[in-house]
């Protein structure tokens, strides 16, 4: 019998979905966000001058990255205060060209 990784994501297929799942329509990024995480001596002892142990890898673009648990939670919340800055100046029509951008 074959176990399923619940966190693993299938890249290549949509369930009821008839054309081929295309990536790149999400951005030129979005096929290449991964995460690995850290295993070993990293992930149980900070390195110094860090107090806190590596959780893992952080991929985008072929960049990597290694990142602990507070970072982590930096880059969310500056992803979705970004998300939000977004809307607000797409709902003020600041997008156009010629606008400063909103700064929040």
């Amino acid at each position: 019998m074959k176990r399923h990784n619940k966190f693993s994501r299938t890249k290549t297929t949509v369930h009821n979905q008839k054309k081929p799942f295309n990536p790149g329509k999400y951005g030129k990024v979005w096929g290449s966000i991964d995460f690995e995480m850290a295993h070993g001596a990293k992930a149980m002892n900070p390195v110094a001058p860090s107090t806190q142990p590596i959780m893992g890898t952080l991929i985008i673009g072929g960049k990597r990255v290694e990142i602990t648990f507070s970072e982590a939670n930096r880059i969310i919340e500056t992803l979705q205060d970004s998300q939000y800055r977004f809307n607000v100046a797409k709902k003020m029509g600041m997008l156009e060209a010629g606008h400063e951008p909103y700064r929040g």
